[in-house]
């Protein structure tokens, strides 16, 4: 380390100019490390909310140098941990009274600095291996050592048996929502970090507080008021599962913290909304438009580049979702106009999608997601990923034997899931039921129609043993009760009756002032409408 003050020393001596000038230092604004200058750091580091993790470097250092990689994917590996602890750093070539203060024996050197506004707390040194796995973890478990965090923070530390059962007392007024059974610590602080969601707690499965609450594998259970709980999902695969599983539950994954509004409509004993079950199966212009938003603000937006393959999947979508759907006049010139920006872009970045977005919304493509069909019974419930699933069996029935036709629909629809839809979890499950059953070999438009129902149908029957909307339960589609003919009293369904039903339950649209739009592409016969909407998609 005597070596990188030698450094320094010689550096400063023999280009002080370039001190002057601002030399870049190691990290930029690309990077999840946020860096101080002497002018901020006590604001930034003592706000007492945060903890940070500090670094203190010298960007003429070569060991701090060759750090820098790991501690740049350290910080975008716990980017999701941001509002409990955060990544810095101050470079001690610019700032070294900083780094005088902080009594820095060599370079780099790292400090954990918990939620404080005392500004004379110089942090904990870590003196391990500056492998990113192993800082993460002492990062972890130096925010369970925190004592009396900020409220904000989720609970670090498994439950006790005394805990759960108070939690299975009715009388209890305070209790997580969500338990997650894990099989160690380690594990279990992890997934609430990743989480940040005073709704969840862990247990571990092998103490005698998972057995309180009837735990019998790595697994995830959902209170309900009574102090019972209301299912017990065993998921086999490990953490990641068992975290998208919980994102499903929590809203944190589909709904990338949108806001759906939700009339209040009342609650039951359970704190769910009272809904209206009799619209479920309504094809609404709303819930479709709602979903639509959804994926272009939300899921497309999460996007900071797009490759190649994901600006031509979303260029595919954005067509067949314009000229496949029953739109009117408007809605699909505000299309047109996304359309249009993405046509002119040979590359995209997030502040060019962003601009995008910002033109359709000025010419009156809606902001906000509303859902009418497709409301559950919380804001975190169907919504969606339910007007997704109706938008996409639109316009697979609406382009029937009509431009670009229902095999460009399904191709299309598998390129936004692949590239955009953000619950991996789900995303991968998709993806291999769509290998499995060769959904990209389709080659007419029946067979497409036809198997994308019976993929719904695949995941229906996947979800009916997992979390869904208690007042909505998964069912193999349609139900007798709309369709008498497509199924017999054994469940098998007749694929002729079928494929005629969601032909017509598909395309009759119910518009936002009460009438239905019935959706007809005539390949040779065409009405006065479609020739306006032709022009449209023309333009």
């Amino acid at each position: 380390m005597k070596g990188c003050s030698y450094v320094f020393i010689i550096a400063f001596l023999l280009f002080p100019q370039i001190y002057a000038a601002g030399v870049k230092t190691l990290f930029d604004e690309n990077d999840e490390v946020i860096v101080y200058k002497e002018s901020d750091y006590q604001k930034g580091l003592y706000d007492g909310v945060k903890a940070h993790t500090f670094l203190l470097y010298s960007s003429w250092c070569g060991h701090c140098q060759k750090f820098a990689p790991v501690y740049k994917d350290l910080a975008e590996a716990i980017k999701g941990w941001s509002s409990t602890v955060l990544v810095t750093g101050v470079d001690c070539v610019y700032d070294v009274s900083v780094c005088r203060l902080y009594n820095v024996r060599g370079y780099p050197t790292i400090r954990f600095i918990g939620p404080t506004t005392n500004t004379s707390d110089t942090g904990i040194t870590y003196d391990g291996n500056r492998a990113k796995d192993a800082i993460i973890e002492w990062i972890a478990n130096k925010l369970a050592e925190v004592q009396n965090p900020p409220a904000s923070w989720p609970n670090l530390h498994p439950l006790t048996e005394s805990e759960a059962t108070a939690y299975t007392s009715t009388s209890a007024v305070s209790r997580p929502k969500i338990i997650l059974f894990v099989d160690n610590e380690k594990e279990g602080r992890k997934t609430m970090l990743d989480l940040q969601s005073n709704e969840i707690r862990f247990a571990l499965v092998n103490s005698t507080a998972a057995a309180v609450l009837g735990a019998k594998s790595p697994g995830i259970g959902v209170f309900s008021k009574n102090g019972k709980i209301s299912h017990i999902a065993n998921v086999e695969s490990g953490a990641a599962d068992l975290e998208a599983s919980i994102r499903q539950i929590i809203g944190n994954e589909t709904s990338s913290n949108t806001e759906f509004e939700v009339e209040d409509g009342g609650r039951n004993q359970d704190g769910l909304d009272f809904v209206d079950t009799s619209l479920q199966y309504n094809v609404y212009e709303l819930d479709m438009q709602s979903a639509i938003n959804t994926a272009l603000y939300m899921e497309v937006g999460l996007k900071t580049e797009f490759t190649e393959k994901e600006l031509e999947d979303l260029n595919n979508f954005i067509s067949v979702v314009r000229r496949c759907g029953s739109w009117t006049l408007d809605y699909k010139k505000q299309l047109g106009r996304i359309k249009k920006g993405l046509d002119k872009a040979t590359t995209l970045t997030n502040t060019d999608w962003v601009a995008v977005m910002e033109d359709a919304a000025d010419a009156g493509f809606p902001r906000n997601s509303t859902f009418l069909g497709c409301k559950g019974s919380k804001p975190t419930t169907r919504g969606y990923t339910c007007g997704l699933w109706i938008l996409f069996h639109t316009m697979l029935t609406s382009c029937y034997k009509a431009s670009p036709g229902s095999v460009s629909v399904l191709r299309a629809i598998h390129g936004y899931v692949d590239s955009f839809f953000t619950c991996s979890y789900c995303r991968n499950h998709f993806l291999s039921m769509s290998e499995q059953m060769r959904l990209l070999s389709i080659t007419d438009d029946q067979t497409a129609i036809l198997a994308f129902w019976e993929a719904h149908n695949q995941v229906n029957h996947r979800l009916s043993t997992e979390v869904h909307d208690p007042y909505f339960p998964k069912v193999q589609f349609p139900p007798r009760s709309l369709c008498a003919k497509c199924s017999d009293d054994a469940g098998q369904f007749d694929s002729d009756q079928v494929f005629g039903f969601l032909m017509k339950h598909y395309r009759r649209v119910e518009t936002p002032f009460g009438n239905t739009r019935v959706t007809s592409r005539r390949k040779n016969k065409k009405s006065k409408k479609e020739k306006k909407e032709k022009a449209v998609d023309d333009n």
